[in-house]
C-alpha cells in the first residue's frame, strides 16, 4: 500500500514533462536520496501488483516511466503537477528572479499571485526576499509602473545569478517551465553541444551542458542583453579552440552575439587544464581559503591537524573557481550528487559559509562547487578520523507532503546541523524509532517507548514549539571559551573514557556550559557585561614605569594571565602585531587597548588595567606616549561591546582623574560611575 509520500512521488513522475532522477526527487520532496529509494521500491511492488512495468533507473538520463503506467494512471492523476507541486519560498524566490530577468511581460504582484496560486502579501514578503537575494550579487530590484519589476546590474552578473539559479533549481524546470523557455529550443540547443563535444573531442558533463542549453532557450526566447568581454578575456576566448568550434556549430543568426559567451562556456568548464585562466591575487584567495577552514572549524568545533593540507587543496580549488564564479560558469563535478548524499551535513555547512562568501565577492556560487568544498571537508574528516556527530530527527506529518517540506524546511532553518532522514506517517513510526535521536510530530503520539525524544508540534511552528524544539533537543552555539573549557576538561579526563565517547561527551559538557550563560534580554540579545563586571580590583596594577613598550603589554595582561582569561600566545600575538602594523592599538593620546582576535588565546571575556606613572613610549611613525594600557580579552564580536563603550566615555570624561588615582579604590569608583545598564 502507497502512503501519500509514495503517491506523491507516483505522480511527480508521471506528470513531469521531463525525466527527474532520484536527486530531483529528494529535492523536491525534501527527504534524502535513500528515503527516495524505500518509496521507490515499495511504487515498483504496488506496479507490479497492478501487472504493469516497474520504473527504471538509468543513471544517465533519470528515472524511466513506461508509457502504460501513465496510460492507466494518468486518469487517477488528472491534475497537473504544477497546480499540485507547492513551491518553498526559497523555491518560489528562485523562479519569480528567473521571470523577472527573462521575462518580457510586464511583471506585477499579480502575475507571481496567479503563477504560484498564493496570496498578495505572500507575494509582496516574496519581493522584498527577491530584492535581498539580487543585492547579494550586486544587482537592484526596482518598481516601474509602466514596466513593471526590473532588474538592475551588468548583464554579466544577470546571466551568471540565471545560471546559478537554473543549475540550483533544474528540478522545479523540469516540471513546469512557467513560460521561460521552450523544452523543444534547449534540446535543440543542446544537440549543437553535442557536435562541438564531437569536433573537439571532449564529452563535458551532461548537467552542465542542460543548463547552459536552458539558460539559452530563456535568452532565445527573450533575447536580454549581450555580455561585453574586458580585452585580455576577449583575447583568451577568441584564441582557444572552443571559440573556433562555436562559431562553426552554433549557426543560426542569434547565435552569432552569443559566440563569445558560449566558448568562455565551454572554455571554464575545463578551466583546471588552463594557467592562464588562474591569474587571480594570491593573497585574496588565501584570505578566502583561510575564512572558509576558520568558518567550518567555528560552526562544526572541528579542527584540523593537517590544516596547511587542506588549505593547499582548496587554495588551487579557489583560485581556478575565481573566474567561473566571475562569468557565471558551471563547475563540471560528476560527483555532486553522491557528494551530497554521502556527507549531507558537511554539504548544509560548506552551503552557508558559501552564501557568506557569496556577499563578500558578490557571484553566485553553485552547487557543483559548494560539493567539491564539502567534498574536501569531508575527506580529511575521513581521513583524520574525526567524528561528526550530528542530531538524527525523524518528522510524523499527516497534512500533506507539502506541509511537511514546510515544516522540514523551517526546522533545519531553527536547530541548524540536524539531520531529518524522513518524513513519515504515523504508522510507519516503528520501522525508524530506533534509528532517531528524537521524533518531531504534528499529530499526538501514544507509544510509551518513544514519549522522552517525542516533541508534538503544530503543522506551522508556534513561538512555543520553537522553544519546546531548541529545549527538548539541547541545541545550542557554543562560544569560543566554552570550546576552549571543554576542550581542557576532555584533556584531564581522558585517560578515564573510552576514545569513541570522547566527542559525544565533550558536547555534553558544552550543553551544560552553555545552560549557565546570562539569558536574552527582551530585545533577544545576550546580555552583555558591563565594564564594573570586567575590570575588578585584582586586575588593576600600578607601576612607576616599565622597561618598553613590549613589557607594558605582558605586564598589563598578567592579571587575565594568571586568572586563565587569557593564554599566553594571546600577549605574543599582540606584540606580533605592533611590531607587523606599528602602534595599532595607541588609540588616544596617553591611552592603549592591547588586543588580539578571539582565535589567538581568549577564553573569556575580561579587562586589565596598567596605569604607569612614567609614560612607555610606543614608537612608529610618530612616538606616542603612553600611560594607560588596558589588555581586552573578547571570546567573540558582540559580548564586551557594552563595557568597551562604557569604557570609551571613562576615557573621554574622566581621563584626567583616571592619570591622577593612586589607588585601586579610586580606579574602581571611575569604573563603577561609567557602568552603566543601558546601551
Amino acid at each position: 500500500m502507497l502512503d501519500y509520500k509514495d503517491n506523491y512521488i507516483l505522480k511527480l513522475l508521471i506528470s513531469s514533462h521531463q525525466r527527474l532522477n532520484v536527486n530531483d526527487l529528494s529535492r523536491l520532496i525534501g527527504i534524502s536520496q535513500r528515503s527516495v529509494y524505500y518509496s521507490l521500491s515499495r511504487i515498483n511492488d504496488y506496479l507490479t501488483s497492478m501487472k504493469l512495468p516497474e520504473i527504471i533507473n538509468e543513471r544517465q538520463t533519470g528515472l524511466k516511466v513506461d508509457e502504460k503506467i501513465k496510460e492507466q494512471l494518468n486518469s487517477e492523476f488528472a491534475k497537473q503537477i504544477q497546480n499540485y507541486y507547492l513551491c518553498t519560498q526559497k523555491e518560489r524566490n528562485a523562479i519569480e528572479s528567473l521571470v523577472i530577468l527573462f521575462s518580457n511581460d510586464v511583471i506585477k504582484v499579480s502575475l507571481f499571485e496567479e503563477i504560484f496560486d498564493v496570496s498578495r502579501n505572500t507575494i509582496i514578503g516574496d519581493i522584498k526576499e527577491v530584492k535581498a537575494l539580487l543585492s547579494t550579487y550586486n544587482l537592484g530590484l526596482e518598481f516601474d509602473q509602466n514596466k513593471g519589476y526590473v532588474i538592475d546590474g551588468t548583464p554579466l552578473r544577470k546571466r551568471s545569478v540565471a545560471l546559478m539559479l537554473i543549475s540550483s533549481y533544474e528540478y522545479l524546470l523540469k516540471i513546469n517551465t512557467y513560460g521561460l523557455f521552450d523544452i523543444s529550443q534547449s534540446k535543440h540547443i543542446k544537440s549543437y553541444f553535442e557536435e562541438a563535444e564531437s569536433i573537439l573531442n571532449i564529452k563535458y558533463v551532461d548537467n552542465a551542458i542542460e543548463y547552459l542549453s536552458i539558460m539559452l532557450a530563456m535568452i532565445y526566447k527573450n533575447k536580454i542583453d549581450e555580455i561585453s568581454f574586458d580585452e585580455e578575456d576577449t583575447e583568451l576566448i577568441t584564441h582557444s579552440s572552443e571559440y573556433d568550434t562555436i562559431c562553426k556549430v552554433f549557426t543560426e543568426d542569434w547565435m552569432a552575439n552569443e559566440h563569445k559567451y558560449i566558448a568562455l562556456q565551454l572554455l571554464g568548464m575545463r578551466i583546471q587544464d588552463n594557467a592562464k585562466i588562474a591569474n587571480y591575487d594570491d593573497q585574496s584567495i588565501s584570505q578566502i581559503v583561510h575564512f572558509m577552514i576558520r568558518e567550518f572549524s567555528r560552526m562544526t568545533l572541528i579542527y584540523f591537524d593537517d590544516e596547511q593540507d587542506l588549505f593547499d587543496h582548496l587554495y588551487l580549488h579557489m583560485k581556478q573557481a575565481m573566474f567561473r564564479f566571475k562569468y557565471g560558469i558551471i563547475f563540471q563535478n560528476e560527483l555532486k550528487d553522491e557528494i551530497f548524499e554521502s556527507y549531507p551535513q558537511i554539504a548544509t555547512i560548506s552551503r552557508q559559509i558559501c552564501n557568506t562568501l557569496e556577499q563578500k565577492l558578490g557571484y553566485p556560487i553553485g552547487d557543483d562547487d559548494v560539493a567539491y568544498i564539502a567534498m574536501h571537508f569531508g575527506g580529511y574528516m575521513k581521513r583524520e578520523k574525526r567524528d561528526f556527530p550530528m542530531i538524527k530527527v525523524l518528522l510524523v506529518c499527516l497534512n500533506g507532503i507539502a506541509t511537511s517540506k514546510l515544516l522540514k524546511k523551517e526546522l533545519e532553518y531553527l536547530l541548524g546541523q540536524i539531520e531529518i532522514i524522513d518524513v513519515v506517517r504515523k504508522a510507519d513510526i516503528d520501522d525508524y524509532k530506533n534509528q532517531v535521536d528524537y521524533i518531531i510530530s504534528t499529530i499526538p503520539l501514544d507509544d510509551e517507548s518513544i514519549a522522552d525524544k517525542t516533541v508534538q508540534v503544530h503543522s506551522v511552528l508556534t513561538e512555543g514549539d520553537k522553544d519546546k524544539i531548541v529545549n527538548k533537543l539541547g541545541v545550542y552555539n557554543p562560544n569560543q571559551a566554552e570550546v576552549s573549557l571543554s576542550n581542557k576538561i576532555i584533556d584531564d579526563i581522558e585517560d578515564y573514557i573510552p576514545k569513541e565517547k570522547r566527542e559525544t561527551i565533550r558536547r555534553k559538557i558544552l550543553k551544560r556550559l552553555s545552560e549557565r550563560r546570562p539569558s536574552p534580554n527582551q530585545y533577544g540579545r545576550m546580555k552583555k557585561p558591563m565594564l564594573k563586571e570586567t575590570i575588578t580590583k585584582s586586575r588593576i596594577i600600578f607601576l612607576n614605569q616599565v622597561t618598553n613598550w613590549e613589557d607594558s603589554i605582558y605586564k598589563s595582561g598578567e592579571p587575565l594571565l594568571k586568572e586563565k582569561y587569557i593564554e599566553p600566545k594571546y600577549l605574543d600575538k599582540v606584540v606580533e602585531n605592533v611590531k607587523k602594523l606599528g602602534p595599532y592599538i595607541v588609540i588616544a593620546d596617553k591611552i592603549a587597548i592591547s588586543h588580539a582576535r578571539p582565535e589567538d588565546g581568549v577564553n573569556d571575556l575580561g579587562m586589565s588595567m596598567l596605569l604607569l606613572e612614567k609614560p612607555v613610549i610606543f614608537h612608529g611613525k610618530n612616538d606616542r606616549e603612553v600611560n594607560v594600557v588596558v589588555t581586552l580579552a573578547a571570546p567573540d564580536n558582540e559580548k564586551h561591546l557594552l563595557a568597551l563603550q562604557q569604557l570609551s566615555r571613562l576615557f573621554m570624561e574622566s581621563l584626567d582623574e583616571l592619570l591622577a588615582a593612586k589607588t585601586k579604590e579610586d580606579v574602581l569608583k571611575l569604573v563603577e560611575k561609567h557602568s552603566k545598564e543601558e546601551e
